[in-house]
């Protein structure tokens, strides 16, 4: 005897057909919900990580830990860069400024800085057409949606522009020759014990963000690159307090403030990640952390050279009619994001090429991997 099984909903073949596709969409949602379960388990350990490292980089002993870790993970060259600091800084006339290593910085005047002239004459240029193509950018602004201006308003780009690429280098080849010569990289070698990474020149351009309260780099934090770091932040105009002044609390009251907010953060249970390297003027104040605050004015050619890993910073809290225009090197002890320079102009002076060797364009693409990764 034949038996006809048929096809519709109330056959055996149409229930058996049913189940398979409830146990597959069932199957679907288990392994998405599986995959978004290690994806926030990945992203609490890599959180986890960050904030063991922020912790221990807090402290002396911390520092001393990571720096022992970072000479594991790569000690042919971080030992390279040690050895060939000792002979480089013997042999220097103009050593730059010095930068206290307790404090983190040192202030900066022109006779600091080397040859400046035709340095400030190519920023200026520079920042002349770069400035009229932000001008053009912003026409017509308060006829914008209120939508798009207050998205604009929330980006840091509103507020802060690098108005350097790497072609702008290639063209005024000056600027990184000036933070290749003696008096910079000088400087930041002593402070760092060691020859270290050229990672960015670029102009930075404050200008004033209009409602709102202060976000992004308007507020005090800590840089995440690495356990030290020399950025010089150098005036190409004039500037006083309606400029939005480079602010900053030197190293060691910093260790305390950031130990002290965490603590206060606790308390509170405020909910806020003391990792996320933000923290708020009122913080600041309730820790009695006001006092200890440096904000850098003067004229052009003054600035200061800054750890912006070991001190609180702020900048670019412009008041309308007003904007600050400054001249930004870093040196970093780690291979960070780095601009891409013409390396082989350095090739016949040893220290000079080990500070912008890596600086190519395979480098760039790890670096940038790099930070994805430990900002994601």
């Amino acid at each position: 005897m034949l038996l006809i099984v048929g096809t519709g909903q109330g056959s055996l073949a149409g229930r058996a057909y049913g189940l398979i596709l409830r146990r597959v969409k069932t199957a679907r949602k288990q392994s998405k919900r599986g995959v978004k379960l290690a994806q926030n388990v990945f992203r609490r350990v890599r959180q986890a990580e960050k904030s063991l490292f922020f912790r221990l980089r807090d402290s002396e002993t911390g520092r001393k830990l990571l720096k022992v870790a970072g000479l594991a993970g790569s000690p042919k060259d971080m030992r390279h860069r040690a050895q060939a600091a000792a002979p480089y800084l013997a042999r220097l006339s103009n050593h730059g400024a010095t930068i206290d290593q307790a404090k983190g910085y040192a202030l900066l005047s022109p006779d600091a800085l080397g040859d400046f002239s035709d340095v400030l004459a190519s920023c200026r240029e520079l920042f002349a057409r770069k400035k009229a193509d932000i001008d053009a950018q912003l026409t017509g602004f308060d006829g914008w949606t209120p939508e798009q201006q207050q998205k604009f308003l929330t980006r840091k780009q509103s507020f802060l522009r690098y108005l350097l690429d790497d072609d702008d280098l290639r063209r005024h080849p000056e600027l990184v020759s000036f933070a290749l010569d003696d008096a910079m990289l000088g400087s930041a070698t002593r402070y760092l014990g060691m020859v270290p990474y050229l990672t960015r020149i670029d102009l930075m351009y404050s200008l004033p963000r209009s409602g709102g309260k202060n976000i992004e780099s308007q507020l005090f934090h800590l840089d995440h690159e690495g356990l030290t770091q020399i950025k010089h932040f150098i005036h190409l105009f004039d500037v006083g307090v309606h400029e939005g002044p480079f602010t900053f609390i030197p190293a060691d009251a910093t260790s305390r403030i950031v130990r002290d907010v965490r603590a206060l953060r606790k308390r509170q249970k405020s909910g806020q990640d003391i990792e996320l390297r933000r923290y708020s003027d009122e913080e600041i104040a309730a820790v009695g952390g006001t006092e200890d605050i440096v904000t850098v004015t003067g004229p052009v050619g003054t600035g200061v050279a800054v750890d912006t890993s070991r001190c609180l910073h702020l900048g670019s809290r412009v008041d309308p009619g007003s904007f600050r225009l400054c001249l930004y090197t870093q040196y970093c002890t780690t291979h960070e994001i780095t601009n891409v320079y013409d390396v082989d102009r350095f090739k016949d002076d040893p220290v000079k090429y080990l500070a912008v060797k890596d600086s190519v364009i395979p480098g760039r693409e790890r670096a940038t991997a790099y930070y994805d990764e430990i900002t994601n």
